[in-house]
């Protein structure tokens, strides 16, 4: 992965901060809000960028969110891509 083809969701700190709590396990959207500190509806917005889809029980939301196998490869190459580009600046980095 390039600088240039970081993925949309992970351009947005809420949205690496939902992937980050997902990453141990599915998480209802109290959870998530609680976890990230989000408004709902900035939260539910931004779960929207994700591609979640809401599920309900009579008329109550009942959604867990999990993060899938893409999404989780996404984020395992962008933390790559960063721990290289700090490898990088650590071998360009001038001796003191």
């Amino acid at each position: 992965m390039e600088l240039s083809q970081i993925p949309a969701a992970l351009q947005s700190r809420l949205r690496l901060s939902v992937i980050a709590a997902l990453l141990s396990g599915p998480k209802k959207f109290r959870t998530l809000q609680d976890l990230t500190g989000a408004t709902a509806g900035n939260l539910g917005k931004q779960l929207e960028q994700l591609d979640s889809k809401k599920e309900f029980v009579g008329r109550r939301p009942n959604t867990t969110y999990r993060l899938l196998p893409y999404g989780r490869e996404q984020f395992t190459q962008y933390v790559a891509l960063l721990e290289s580009l700090l490898a990088q600046a650590e071998e360009e980095k001038p001796e003191a």
